[in-house]
């Protein structure tokens, strides 16, 4: 089952941390009620079980744009080492493929496709590999002729820890002329034993929200990871995750959270990360959980002090965090 967005998200795939230093910015007021958007219709899936309306496992044809294109994804499988380069130790590439395919009796152009992989209960988002094989012009328009398909091939990187557990990939489908992508969900295990120690899913039902919370726990459906400070004198850099719960039976178009940053105990703006620009805002399927990494320009007089880092969502709501940076 495909669904659109209101706005079109960005078809390019950002991994990993991205270093971002900001300046004070003018915020709307917390909402009133303070309540998230998406409230618990009832107990929350385990990816163990039966998958919600909207997630497919791999290897299903999904339609698009009314059943003029099906976009299927085939299951991950783990590359040899040395396959792709600068893969580090205590990680692994794999492989997937995007096949989309023309229902129509005529040649037609495919699809764009972007790709998001999640992997465990708290959908960090995987690193993209890129080597030789994938550098091609994949983001060309492609013609396929009646009945025909195209193929492209994903590449990941994922710690080995990760083996044996879920995975949920977004795949945003862009029809030639149209600037909305309609939205595919495929979640599958990836190749390997269980992990030794996953990750406690977020909690279930729609849990009060509090008015501050220690980095590291869960703020109704946000959660802000502690700090971790790395490098030396003023190039030192903080480093956080940003978790976001859909407790919906529908996607969330993203994270959708802006963090703002602050230091000591005069609250200095640090830092302002946001959404696109400051890291990967792709969908989130029903009923799960999006974590993506994201970086920022640590003060060198602030570290070891206190932090606070306020999660202002699209409405201009705010979550508040503390902590210490470091």
């Amino acid at each position: 089952m495909s669904m659109r967005l209101r706005h079109a998200l960005p078809t390019v795939l950002l991994a990993g941390a991205v270093l971002v230093s900001g300046c004070a910015d003018s915020d709307s007021e917390p909402k009133a009620d303070g309540k998230p958007t998406n409230s618990a219709p009832g107990a929350r899936p385990s990816p163990s079980t039966v998958l919600p309306d909207g997630i497919v496992k791999p290897g299903t044809a999904q339609p698009v744009g009314d059943g003029a294109w099906t976009v299927t994804l085939q299951g991950f499988e783990r590359l040899p080492a040395g396959a792709v380069p600068g893969v580090l130790a205590g990680s692994s590439a794999y492989t997937a493929r995007v096949t989309v395919a023309n229902q129509r009796a005529q040649v037609a152009t495919a699809p764009r496709t972007a790709v998001t992989v999640r992997y465990g209960a708290l959908g960090r988002t995987a690193a993209e590999a890129t080597d030789s094989s994938t550098t091609s012009a994949k983001d060309e328009p492609q013609q396929v002729r009646p009945n025909g398909s195209v193929d492209r091939d994903v590449k990941v990187v994922l710690p080995d820890q990760a083996q044996g557990l879920p995975v949920t990939v977004t795949v945003e489908a862009t029809e030639e002329g149209l600037a909305e992508p309609e939205l595919l969900f495929f979640e599958g295990a990836l190749p390997g034993g269980a992990a030794a120690s996953p990750d406690a899913q977020a909690p279930q039902g729609a849990p009060a929200r509090q008015p501050v919370m220690p980095l590291g726990q869960w703020n109704g459906h946000v959660r802000v990871g502690k700090v971790t400070v790395s490098g030396e004198g003023a190039a030192r850099t903080g480093s956080l995750e940003l978790s976001v719960v859909n407790r919906s039976g529908d996607p969330m178009p993203g994270l959708g959270t802006t963090l703002r940053i602050l230091t000591g105990q005069d609250l200095h703006l640090a830092a302002t990360v946001r959404p696109v620009f400051g890291y990967r805002d792709a969908a989130i399927a029903p009923y799960r959980t999006a974590t993506q990494s994201v970086s920022f320009r640590a003060p060198e007089a602030a570290v070891g002090g206190p932090v606070t880092v306020e999660a202002v969502d699209a409405g201009g709501s705010r979550i508040t965090f503390e902590g210490t940076l470091g």
